[in-house]
């Protein structure tokens, strides 16, 4: 695998893991009726939202790209 592959996939996995650790968090926090078992709930709930997360943006990304180009150059033609 060469360099750049490498980067998009490390920083893929690495915005996969924040993104979901905060967005997780939240919704785990705000579903919860007691503070105490926030920790017991949080981290398997964030472990499936990685899981979901990290092959999510892997397929989605280029697609998104593609269509923003699109977008633009429609409208800045």
């Amino acid at each position: 695998m060469n360099k750049e592959k490498s980067e998009i996939y490390l920083s893929t996995l690495f915005t996969a893991v924040v993104i979901t650790m905060f967005i997780s968090s939240f919704v785990t926090f705000m579903s919860i009726d007691k503070l105490s078992s926030f920790w017991r709930i949080w981290p398997l709930n964030w472990f499936y939202a990685i899981i979901i997360a990290f092959p999510a943006i892997l397929i989605f990304r280029p697609i998104c790209i593609k269509l923003s180009k699109k977008v633009i150059s429609f409208f800045m033609n």
